[in-house]
């Protein structure tokens, strides 16, 4: 580990997202469960992410503010809210009215948590050195993306095993262990190191000058927004995938190979692959990559080869989750990461939801095989814009 403070950072991350992905996995088989209907899935994703299409009015506010207090609060904040959401599901007498309510319940939850990630990102050059951001990146995209998969994972077999109500129950102790090991935390003031680009302005329209004004945070921005609003799609589709395999067993599996994959991705490949060629590089690579095998997996009738390619696809996920980081904290001024984080989550982060929204809807008209050749041809697509950005594609850090 980097120090000792990065470590608590990592940590309670690592917690936190599990905790995330436990909520909505759960949330999101107990809505299927009680309503039978795939659009009922999409409007919990949707109410799960929309919040943070009001991500950027805080950054100007986290940039000022004691960031470690935030993620405390932000964390003891949502593991309160969980209580009466437990409680609810025990009494559970109408459907209807129940998944109502807890959507209603998880808007507000997420509205909460909408900027933790903004504030752990943001708060990274406090904690390490310049020349350690791509192994920061490497940890913190095992705690962000790995954590969410073995937290769906984990989600799926206690589906399997126990109930909705003991995954919540678990979901309110991680986020009370991850709020104390924020705690832990010793920040450092550090000076601001000058940066390969420079912006001053300090109003809550900041982050998106920033964003508008260079031609490389925009080509990031315009991929970030699209490859989740597939991934609001993908959220739907996991639970009919899960679904047609087999139940929520299959459903289980399904999580836990996209966890292992994005692990491997995110820790051992990634490693190796830097050996050889440059950050820039992968995030071209990645796109490719996982667009081939998901493409394959659907030549295949057999189940255990479809999960297995499937797997491997996220393998190249966990390597794009890895690069994008160090890019972004290397050639922004630090004094200015939370104001464009916070504009890069209100831009990108909040097609998610309607991604989700509109495939629910369209799930009778566009199946899960014509959803995955959708998914496909966009990476592979995208992988050129990555290609053909020099400041992206030569990108290596110190």
């Amino acid at each position: 580990m980097i120090n000792r403070n990065f470590k608590h950072l990592f940590l309670g991350r690592s917690l936190s997202n599990i905790g995330d992905s436990l909520y909505s996995v759960g949330l999101s088989w107990f809505i299927f469960s009680e309503t039978h209907s795939a659009l009922w899935v999409g409007i919990l994703n949707f109410a799960l992410f929309i919040p943070n299409l009001f991500s950027f009015l805080l950054g100007d506010f986290i940039d000022k503010s004691n960031k470690k207090s935030l993620l405390i609060m932000i964390e003891l904040g949502q593991g309160i809210l969980l209580i009466p959401l437990i409680l609810l599901i025990l009494l559970n007498n109408n459907p209807d009215i129940t998944a109502t309510i807890v959507v209603i319940l998880a808007f507000f939850i997420s509205t909460i948590g909408m900027n933790s990630y903004v504030v752990q990102d943001s708060m990274i050059p406090e904690l390490v050195d310049e020349k350690d951001f791509a192994k920061s990146s490497m940890y913190m995209s095992f705690a962000y993306n790995t954590m969410d998969y073995i937290g769906n994972a984990i989600g799926g077999i206690l589906l399997k095993l126990f109930s909705v109500v003991s995954i919540l129950v678990v979901d309110v102790i991680s986020f009370a262990i991850s709020a104390f090991l924020f705690f832990q935390i010793k920040t450092i003031d550090k000076p601001s190191e000058n940066s390969k680009y420079s912006e001053d302005k300090t109003s809550i329209w900041s982050g998106m000058l920033l964003i508008w004004n260079r031609k490389d945070l925009l080509l990031i921005t315009i991929f970030g927004a699209l490859d989740n609003f597939f991934f609001g799609g993908l959220a739907v589709y996991d639970v009919l995938i899960g679904s047609n395999l087999g139940g929520s067993g299959y459903y289980g599996v399904l999580l836990a190979l996209e966890s292992i994959g994005v692990t491997l991705g995110s820790t051992f490949i990634a490693t190796f692959f830097l050996k050889f060629i440059n950050l820039g590089k992968l995030f071209w690579i990645s796109n490719v990559g996982m667009g081939i095998f998901l493409l394959v997996s659907l030549v295949f009738e057999n189940k255990f080869i479809f999960l297995f390619l499937w797997g491997i696809s996220f393998v190249f996920q966990g390597l794009n989750r890895v690069v994008i980081n160090p890019y972004l904290q290397t050639t922004i001024e630090t004094k200015n990461l939370a104001k464009f984080f916070s504009s890069f989550n209100t831009l990108t982060v909040t097609t998610l939801p309607f991604g989700s929204l509109l495939f629910g809807s369209l799930n009778k008209y566009i199946n899960w095989k014509m959803f995955i050749v959708l998914f496909s041809m966009f990476m592979l697509l995208s992988s050129l814009m990555f290609i053909f950005n020099k400041a992206i594609y030569n990108f290596k850090t110190n």
